[in-house]
């Protein structure tokens, strides 16, 4: 049995690759394709252009021009043919000369001649020492500048595993499985050292498995899984089809104990038995070394069966390594049998005259086949080549093999697609939402290229059919094209419906496409269609639909662009269209997008920082998505000045613009995070607040749990109880079975501490494991968190998970702090209310925390279902009578009960949940008490709306504040953001209250500094290399008296090494009561701003200026350069930027001043734009300072320029100048300075 399964693995190895064509090329390098001649491993000798053979004079050839590629690759076009057998040393001369004079003579590798044109020559060399360099290539007698100072450095998969996390890194490696998932490709790929995932949307239809592919992205992880983020454009093909990697033979045990080693690798496992469905698509199996799991998501795996091999990738799948079979071939049950046969492509519609290729994974096995519907046999037509299709057809095939038995008989069908002949964009478009000629295949449609990517492009018709119902603009499907914006094509190919990237339980609208089979570039460099101005030629409608009860999305005749949203956009779909004025970002960057409006519109619902609240007719129809940079800084407010034009898309449920030139500067708006409540503390009133604190778990980001308890201590005031919404257990998502979260609550209690607020506690009811919803294995719930100086809890017990809170006939709870109806099927995937009954000053105070059912589930507003319908709406009904009658029933013993609701009932406050919810005058949703424009605790898709309230019983309206914090729903995290929702909070009178009440001793010790500055701003700011001492403090109880000797301190202060730094001092009374101080050490550079150095720009290392080009800058260094032309001394620097897009060039950071004025000037000349700006990161917003205006410079003559900036505070920033518009030419700077002024 061994020796035939090293036979079994010898036959696996030949013929892996059964379904790919079986030829091999390098990628197209400007119209030089098809390279099929290579040699290497030869011997270099010395080039020469006439070579001798045997005595006699070889062939002579001319390098007539060069190609560069990359930093290994250039083509070299001969005057003639390339000899055929001759080593390329033979005939050229290689040499590359750097700007600093170096030269390098690298050592050629390989070299492939064009099958095309034999002249055509690609040479490969190695030589790592090029990345980074400027300088010539050498080829005989030719020259060719390269710049390889931008070129990424390309790592092995095993290097970009041991990276960091959101790091970016490139790398190259062979595809060996992808699969389509939540919108976007889980891509395999690996080399000789391991395996990655890759995640990208639309990589399975640009490369197929088999491709060498070469890509940069950021690395992640998900689950624990590591994967590389693809976006769009940042992926190529090094070489199709270079064959599969050999699967390596792995045991269940590698799965168990080196399941990270093997990661994203093409595996098998040998004799494995797969004996049960465990859940979902996870298989149990087993081999001869233990169990491990299949998942079977991909392929038929079938339970109870016996397989000789199973192949596939190794997935980590919700924290298990997974073999996943990548197709039903990779399970082998009997290894004696030939394997079916496959087509490509498989049963389809298909153009007339399409090709289909057979192919079976048995290497060398013959395949015959019929097209009469007929089985094969052998005498049937033999397959050799591949089958036209020029008809509607079944083809049947099997494949044999000698010494083994023949393969099932498999049968594929092929429908010949119908042909629409000539159209024009809007016939295809039409009046709805889907093409009437959908599946059709069309000839010649003519367009004007408006934007390309990298797998198609948009294009519109030159001139509208007057419809404003039909669109003029269409997307062509075509990866591999080579038009360019401007060009007039001819376009052939078939209409197809496409659905984009969305959500997995959406039913989105699909754009219509063409595939494109041909394109015919007619002319270039034509000038762009007029766009459709919104507001001006076109208006929004402000409904989505305008008689929702009778639309119907299939009807034509229902299709009505100027009365509904819906069809409005449609209409515009894949057409240019302009933004005008004054443009407003309507919410935070998230997904690489911003929300926008124009402020031309003149909408009346806007928020005073600029954002635009949700009404109750729950649709902003004018708010605009826009595809931005990834690493846009945007927050609710900000603006772009100026127009901008973009082609309509759409993905996850939504149109979205993609702006068609570079963005105008986005200015910053007038939106800052409070940095305190309105409410003022009293003493005898009661402060209960709400907050969301998203998925916190002691695992975050150490700065997201200081924001929070920040907020909590200082910005909301230290509220007397908080309920909180999104706690996870301990481990986060991790699936561990734990529920508990006692560290979560306490690492934030103990923040709270330390940002100088009160003693907290915390009560909640862990709930059943995976029971309520949220992220798997997170166990989000709610709690309270309460000042144990302020209130307590009624004594009594506490319930656990499927523990309900009852009354009993006195009105007395069974539980002081437990779940109301847990069990009830409306809670199902959802959190269980917490009811506590606090006691306030001698009252009780009964709290209700909630987080009901999300929206996820319900009809995206611009999707198919029309018209859309909220489903996830009726369990938040079915929740809000339950509390309602809960509420009801407390009141019926008590009716003036002081009873407080809150949290986040992802609803809003006139739904039909939240009305069930106040009853009929029992409840009182206080958010009406602030003005319209400021009821929002949330942002979605661009609209701000309330999600989270605090009701209170009727009678508790006397004395009622309110206020809703925004500090994070308009903001990034870059702006200080610590969740996605803000925080709500009242102060409430509560009647009968005993003003002497006596809590006991809940005050604890205050520790004061004996600098008595520090008490009011405790940071110590020193340069590094600065002696720290511990500042001195002393520690008094109010009831135990002196505890200095009692201090404790903790400290990671690194004076070596610039950084921000903690010094903790904590003491406890003998009651418990723990006093926490924090002292924030900041050590910086030695050198203040106004020391700027290296200003005059003499020092240089390489091509760059010493103490320049800082963490800010994004000029390419390829264009920043060393000129002679200096205002004094020997040197300045000289900057390029032709584009209208500002990049910043930047000084090293230096040390600013709280309050000082700083006077940078400097001397320029040359050509373009040129301002000033800092950046100062903790500061400004999003880190920037406001810019100058910009000032155009024309001349040769230097000018001197100042500009003036107040330091915001304490810290580092860099200076920058940020240039645009050099034409041809360029600025030079020199002689800048640097003033402190007070």
């Amino acid at each position: 049995m061994k020796d035939r399964f090293k036979q079994v693995r010898r036959f696996i190895t030949a013929s892996m690759a059964f379904f790919l064509v079986a030829t091999s090329f390098v990628p197209s390098v400007k119209g030089y394709s098809g390279f099929v001649e290579s040699t290497s491993d030869y011997l270099v000798s010395e080039a020469e252009v006439n070579t001798t053979h045997g005595g006699k004079q070889g062939p002579k050839r001319h390098v007539e021009d060069l190609i560069d590629i990359d930093s290994t690759s250039f083509v070299i076009d001969f005057d003639k043919t390339y000899p055929k057998g001759l080593p390329i040393e033979r005939l050229v001369s290689v040499s590359f000369h750097l700007d600093d004079d170096d030269v390098i003579e690298p050592d050629i590798t390989d070299y492939h001649v064009s099958a095309e044109d034999r002249s055509h020559v690609t040479v490969v060399h190695t030589n790592d020492d090029l990345l980074g360099e400027i300088g010539t290539i050498k080829v005989n007698n030719v020259n060719l500048e390269f710049d390889y100072t931008e070129i990424e450095k390309t790592m092995s998969i095993e290097e970009v595993r041991d990276g960091e996390v959101g790091s970016t890194y490139t790398t190259e490696g062979v595809v060996t499985a992808h699969f389509e998932t939540g919108g976007q490709t889980n891509m395999f790929v690996q080399d000789e050292s391991a395996g990655i995932l890759l995640r990208g949307s639309g990589l399975g239809s640009l490369y197929e498995i088999g491709d060498k592919i070469k890509v940069t992205g950021e690395l992640d992880h998900f689950r624990d899984m590591l994967q590389l983020l693809i976006s769009e454009g940042n992926s190529e093909v090094v070489e199709q089809q270079v064959g599969l990697p050999t699967p390596k033979l792995v045991s269940a045990e590698d799965f168990q104990e080196n399941g990270e080693m093997i990661e994203a690798q093409l595996v098998m496992v040998e004799q494995a038995s797969v004996t049960e469905l465990r859940d979902f698509d996870d298989y149990k199996a087993t081999d001869e070394t233990g169990e491990f799991i299949v998942l079977g998501s991909a392929a038929n795996v079938q339970e109870e069966t016996d397989y000789d091999y199973i192949i596939g990738v190794v997935n980590y799948h919700f924290y298990e390594s997974k073999l996943m079979p990548r197709f039903d071939e990779d399970l082998i049950e009997d290894i004696t049998v030939v394997q079916p046969v496959r087509a490509t492509p498989n049963s389809s519609e298909v153009v007339a005259g399409s090709t289909v290729r057979l192919s079976t994974f048995t290497d060398e096995a013959e395949i015959y086949y019929t097209t009469d519907g007929s089985d094969p046999t052998i005498n049937s037509t033999q397959y050799e080549e591949p089958i036209d299709v020029t008809e509607d057809v079944t083809i049947k095939a099997f494949a044999v093999k000698k010494g083994l038995s023949d393969s099932v008989v498999t049968t594929f069908e092929y429908t010949i697609l119908p042909e629409a002949g000539t159209l024009n964009i809007y016939d295809i478009q039409g009046t709805s939402h889907v093409s009437p000629y959908e599946n059709m295949i069309v000839r010649e449609v003519p367009g004007i290229v408006t934007y390309t990517r990298n797998n198609g492009f948009y294009m519109q018709s030159e001139e509208s059919d007057g419809d404003v119902n039909t669109s003029e603009g269409i997307y062509v499907y075509r990866p591999g094209h080579d038009v360019s914006e401007g060009d007039s094509v001819l376009v052939d190919g078939q209409v197809i419906e496409y659905e984009e990237q969305g959500f997995d339980d959406n039913h989105d609208l699909t754009t219509t496409q063409i595939v494109g089979s041909s394109i015919d570039v007619v002319s270039s460099d034509n000038s762009l269609p007029a766009p459709v101005i919104i507001g001006e030629d076109r208006d929004i409608p402000d409904v989505l639909l305008a008689d929702p009860e009778n639309y119907d999305i299939n009807d034509p005749e229902m299709f009505d662009a100027t009365a509904n949203a819906l069809d409005f956009y449609e209409s515009l779909e894949g057409m240019l269209i302009e933004i005008p004025g004054q443009i407003t970002v309507t919410g935070p960057q998230k997904y690489n997008e911003v929300t926008i409006i124009s402020e031309e519109w003149g909408l009346d619902n806007r928020t005073e920082d600029g954002g635009v609240y949700l009404t109750e007719q729950e649709l902003n129809t004018e708010v605009m998505f826009m595809n931005v940079p990834r690493n846009m800084v945007a927050k609710t407010g900000d603006f772009f000045a100026e127009s901008i034009e973009g082609v309509v898309g759409y993905n996850y449920g939504n149109y979205k613009i993609q702006p068609v030139g570079p963005l105008p500067d986005l200015q910053e708006g007038d939106a800052e995070r409070r940095e305190e409540t309105t409410i003022a503390f009293e003493e005898d009133k009661l402060t209960v607040a709400t907050y969301n604190v998203e998925n916190y778990y002691p695992g975050v980001p150490e700065e997201k749990t200081e924001r929070l308890a920040n907020s909590m201590a200082n910005e909301l005031g230290a509220p007397d109880i908080i309920t909180l919404v999104e706690v996870m257990d301990n481990d986060g998502d991790v699936d561990s079975g734990n529920t508990d979260a006692s560290e979560s609550y306490q690492t934030l209690i103990d923040e709270i501490a330390a940002q100088g607020g009160p003693e907290y506690a915390y009560t909640d009811v862990a709930p059943v494991d995976g029971n309520d919803g949220g992220i798997p294995g997170g166990n989000i719930r709610v709690g309270h968190i309460y000042r144990t100086d302020r209130v307590h809890i009624a004594e009594g017990d506490i319930g656990g998970p499927t523990d309900a809170i009852k009354i009993d006939e006195n009105g007395d709870l069974n539980y002081v702090s437990g779940l109301i109806e847990p069990t009830n099927d409306a809670f199902t995937s959802s959190r269980k209310p917490l009811m506590t009954e606090f006691i306030f000053k001698g009252e009780p105070v009964y709290v209700i925390g909630n987080h009901w059912n999300s929206k996820r589930g319900d009809d995206a507003p611009f999707g198919m279902e029309q018209p859309p319908v909220q489903g996830s709406r009726d369990q938040r009904q079915d929740i809000a009578e339950i509390i309602h009658d809960f509420v009801s029933e407390l009141k019926s013993y008590d009716e003036d009960a002081n009873v407080v609701v809150l949290g986040d009932f992802n609803d809003f406050p006139w739904s039909p949940p939240l009305q069930i919810l106040e009853g009929n005058d029992m409840l009182y949703n206080t958010i009406y008490e602030l003005p319209r424009e400021q009821q929002f605790t949330y942002n979605y898709n661009g609209s701000s709306q309330s999600l989270d309230s605090i009701l209170v019983s009727e009678h508790l309206q006397a004395g009622l504040k309110t206020d809703i914090m925004t500090i994070n729903s308009q903001f990034m995290e870059a702006h200080g953001r610590a969740s996605d929702h803000d925080p709500m909070i009242v102060q409430l009178e509560i009647p009968n209250i005993d003003p002497d009440y006596d809590m006991g001793d809940v005050i604890p010790p205050e520790i004061i500094f004996a600098k008595d500055e520090l008490n009011s701003d405790p940071v110590i700011r020193l340069a590094v290399g600065d002696e720290f001492v511990l500042p001195e403090v002393t520690a008094v109880d109010d009831v135990d008296g002196d505890l200095t000797d009692c201090i404790e301190v903790t400290s990671n202060v690194d004076m070596s090494e610039a950084g921000t730094y903690e010094v903790r001092y904590t003491v406890s009374d003998k009651a418990g009561n723990t006093a926490v101080k924090q002292l924030t050490v900041i050590v910086g550079e030695t050198t203040p701003l106004a020391e700027i150095m290296n200003g005059s720009f003499e020092e240089w290392e390489g091509n760059l200026p010493n103490k320049w080009v800082g963490d800010a800058s994004n000029i390419a260094r390829s264009r920043i350069a060393k000129s002679d032309e200096a205002y004094t001394g020997d040197y300045s620097v000289q900057l390029i930027n032709e584009s209208s897009t500002h990049n910043r060039f930047t000084s090293h950071a230096y040390g600013i001043e709280e309050g000082a004025s700083y006077e940078i000037s400097f001397k320029v000349k040359g050509n373009g734009e040129i301002r000033n700006g800092m950046y100062a990161p903790g500061y400004h917003g999003n880190n920037y300072s406001s810019y100058s205006q910009y000032t155009v410079v024309e001349n040769d003559e230097w000018q001197n320029i100042s500009w003036d900036y107040e330091a915001p505070g304490h810290g580092e920033a860099e200076l920058i100048f940020s240039i645009r518009e050099t034409g041809g030419e360029h600025l030079l700077i020199d002689e800048v300075i640097v003033t402190k002024k007070n």
